[in-house]
């Protein structure tokens, strides 16, 4: 019968269709993740820039308040000398201001200045020494000219009667001119008509060149930068030098502010608040990271600020980092894997639409065949020979047989049917086997459950017998006998009781599978039990020790047990907790004895575990004197598969597993407390269900 002819539209070929979805799949997975790595990668590189850019500050502050503390140290000394001094000499306090500076190369110079009257009647006295040429050389200050009591280096600290650093100032005394300084000022007291009053001050001069070397070593990218202002706010260092010693942080950003006439009120009063709220932070002695700060006076330039102050005089140090810069390395990273993954993109489309139209040509040879069928009818028309074996060959050789064979659709049709029904018949049997199974764990049950009765018996009397054996042995110890007779009776007792003994051991043997059984039986395990806390632990104790004797038998260290008495039995799953015990205990031995080498001599290895009450919870501290850990290994401790020690050595999963145990089984807690090289302390906190 021939069909009537129809239209075939013109449809695109599977290898291409496929090549699209593959292509258009891929390209979604790959812009996924491409933007959680770059999501990633930058929250990362944040921290780790942030982190660094605290720790830079913190380091160049450090640097700083050494040498302003060091510089604290020598004019207290010179005032606590003074105030044991009853005569004054002009020599004296020469050569101790010459001696001072020849000791310490940081300072410039050094003065004592007398109150009027104060040394010897004088109406003013002020010995100083300084550096010229590396050359220490003396004067006295304002010799001839005016007097120096109104100087602030001079008249804060006596009217405070307190020590003082004065503003940084230019140095244009004893020859110098231009030298940026700073003068630290401490009085020194005398007792006049029984009174303590001040006698004078006594300063030293620092130059502040250093600073300026200093600063200027920063490492900050390319454009990053540090400054130093004052406890008033004023700029010591920064890389403009207009600002130096003219500005203070206030006057320069409000400059900056009304020389930008782009930005809008709303920006300008943002960007104040901002920034005058960090500077106030500076000033008021804190320290910490501003996220939203810019490239001052680059306002488009977007960076993080960096804030510590220096303790010694209150001053404030900040490090300003270039946002772009830092993060340029991520962006050229990810501009790379997208440059990859659009070239992999191409390459794989290419490679699957050929490989698609490989596979796919028999179903093209197969399908002009079904159209040519369907508009001519003709049945008898055979199929192309098709070198596929595979499911496709198949498909061509099932339509053949339906070319030649429709006749018999119903015969085919019975035969499917009697498949079908035998598929039921047996998927009936599979459903009676498992009941059946079913009915069998029951009887398994019920059979372990009467086996275990007789099985008690044959234990205990097993048990019995060897004890009735050596009864009987020594019993017959006085009785009379002949040798050959007590040679026969002590082999038939021996045999009796390595018998008895064996019967015993299987006897155990099988119970422990019957209640392995009755467990399986039951689908229990682990399941929560009062429990004595310290005979686990005692236990722990002893098996975690006798272990690493086992593996090494010079092996030794001191245990000591402070073992709370008042403990109350708790609700635990108690082989899963002795197993978070163990293996902190044998952690603990693994530590003191890889230790050992790197300990000076007379280090005792010890093991120190403790438990006690806190509240409604139980506290259990097991602290080895070992090599400690690390904070970046604190950090990881827990994850799987994460281990310190050497390869072959651990798994990486006893204190994953035990975390687990005790948080998620146990609703507790697991603190770490270490110092490396010293200690590390494990504490298990378990709260107490009744």
């Amino acid at each position: 019968m021939k069909h009537s002819s129809q239209t075939f539209k013109k449809r695109k070929s599977i290898s291409y269709t496929i090549a699209r979805y593959v292509f258009a799949g891929t390209v979604v997975i790959l812009v996924i993740i491409l933007g959680l790595n770059y999501t990633s990668s930058k929250k990362h590189m944040t921290s780790v820039i942030l982190e660094k850019a605290q720790h830079q500050a913190e380091e160049f502050a450090g640097n700083i308040n050494q040498v302003f503390a060091s510089a604290q140290r020598i004019p207290t000394v010179m005032a606590s000398q003074l105030n044991q001094m009853e005569d004054w000499s002009s020599q004296d306090l020469s050569r101790m201001l010459e001696s001072m500076l020849m000791e310490n190369p940081d300072v410039f110079g050094a003065t004592i200045a007398f109150e009027p009257g104060m040394y010897k009647g004088m109406p003013q006295m002020a010995p100083y020494a300084y550096r010229e040429d590396s050359v220490v050389k003396s004067t006295l200050l304002f010799e001839g000219g005016n007097n120096y009591f109104m100087e602030d280096w001079y008249i804060i600290p006596v009217q405070l009667q307190e020590p003082y650093w004065s503003d940084p100032y230019y140095e244009t005394s004893a020859g110098q001119e231009d030298v940026l300084m700073i003068t630290y000022s401490v009085p020194f007291f005398t007792q006049r008509d029984g009174k303590r009053v001040v006698a004078g001050v006594t300063t030293v001069d620092i130059s502040l060149l250093w600073i300026n070397n200093l600063m200027e070593s920063l490492a900050v990218y390319q454009t990053g930068y540090g400054f130093l202002i004052t406890n008033s706010g004023r700029y010591v260092y920064h890389p403009d030098q207009r600002l130096r010693m003219n500005e203070t942080t206030f006057s320069a950003m409000d400059d900056w502010i009304v020389s930008n006439k782009d930005l809008s009120t709303a920006e300008a009063d943002t960007i104040r608040n901002q920034q005058f709220n960090v500077y106030r932070k500076m000033l008021a002695g804190e320290s910490g990271l501003f996220m939203d700060s810019f490239m001052f006076p680059d306002w488009e330039e977007k960076a993080w600020f960096a804030y510590v102050p220096i303790r010694a005089n209150q001053w404030s140090l900040a490090l300003i980092y270039p946002r772009d810069e830092a993060l340029a390395e991520v962006r050229s990273l990810n501009t790379i894997l997208i440059l990859v993954g659009l070239f992999s993109l191409f390459v794989l489309f290419g490679f699957v639409f050929i490989v698609t139209r490989v596979l796919t040509l028999p179903i093209v040879k197969l399908t002009r065949y079904t159209k040519s069928v369907a508009e001519s009818g003709d049945y008898t028309r055979n199929v192309p020979e098709l070198s596929s074996n595979d499911e496709i060959g198949e498909l061509a050789n099932s339509f053949s047989v339906m070319m030649h064979e429709i006749d018999q659709a119903q015969k085919t049709l019975e035969d499917r049917v009697k498949e079908r029904t035998a598929q039921l018949v047996e998927a009936q049997d599979l459903l009676v086997q498992s009941e059946k199974m079913a009915s069998l764990g029951q009887l398994t049950a019920g059979v372990a459950h009467e086996i275990k009765n007789p099985l008690n018996f044959i234990n205990n009397f097993s048990e019995l017998s060897v004890d009735l054996t050596k009864e009987l042995k020594e019993a017959l110890t006085p009785v009379a006998m002949n040798e050959n007779d007590k040679s026969y009776v002590n082999e038939i007792l021996g045999d009796l009781s390595m018998n008895a003994e064996k019967i015993l051991e299987h006897g155990k043997r099988a119970d422990s599978i019957v209640k392995g059984m009755l467990l399986h039986s039951r689908g229990k395990s682990g399941e929560f039990q009062l429990t004595d806390i310290n005979n686990m632990l005692t236990e722990d104790i002893a098996l975690g020790y006798h272990g690493m004797r086992a593996q090494d038998n010079s092996f030794n260290i001191t245990i000591e047990e402070d073992l709370a008495k008042d403990l109350p039995q708790i609700s635990v799953v108690p082989q899963d907790l002795s197993r978070v015990f163990l293996n902190m205990i044998n952690n603990a031995c693994y530590s003191v004895k890889d230790a050992g080498p790197s300990k000076p001599s007379g280090w005792i290895p010890t093991l120190r575990v403790s438990s006690r009450k806190a509240g409604n919870f139980l506290e259990v501290r097991i602290r080895d004197n070992g090599k400690g850990i690390s904070p970046e290994n604190i950090k990881k401790i827990f994850d799987p598969f994460f281990t310190t020690k050497p390869a072959g050595k651990g798994t990486g999963l006893g204190l994953s597993l035990s975390y687990d145990i005790v948080v998620k089984v146990h609703g507790g807690q697991i603190q770490v407390e270490s110092t490396p090289g010293e200690y590390a302390e494990f504490i298990v906190i378990i709260p107490i269900k009744q």
